[in-house]
């Protein structure tokens, strides 16, 4: 398995902790780095260092609890993870969705671009 792909693992591991753990949300923030952009499925871009760690905080203080189930693939080069998640927002409500995130990295092997597709 390459780094990319293992970033992308870790980023996905994270983010089943970060709803409850300061350090996992650090951490997922510190994969990216600090030109990159995010694309979020609700259509918020994210396109400098504050503001992608506001979109992290935001999602992690809205989604209280999440399981995420994943596959990397990597095609010429180009990462994209489809998974599938489950959760429960702050109010309480269960949710399920399923999607496709396409990555771009940097030199130093940080994400410098994630887009987040979900599926209808």
């Amino acid at each position: 398995m390459d780094s990319k792909t293992q970033i992308i693992e870790q980023y996905f591991k994270l983010s089943d902790l970060a709803s409850n753990d300061e350090q996992a949300l650090h951490e997922i923030i510190q994969l990216f780095s600090k030109r990159a952009v995010v694309k979020g499925a609700n259509g918020f871009v994210a396109d400098n260092p504050t503001r992608v760690a506001e979109f992290f905080k935001n999602f992690f203080k809205d989604n209280q609890e999440l399981r995420h189930l994943f596959h990397v693939v990597v095609n010429d080069g180009n990462y994209q993870a489809e998974w599938a998640v489950a959760g429960r927002k702050r109010s309480g409500k269960i949710f399920a969705f399923h999607g496709f995130d396409t990555y771009q990295f940097d030199q130093q092997n940080k994400i410098s671009f994630l887009k987040v597709k979900l599926e209808k």
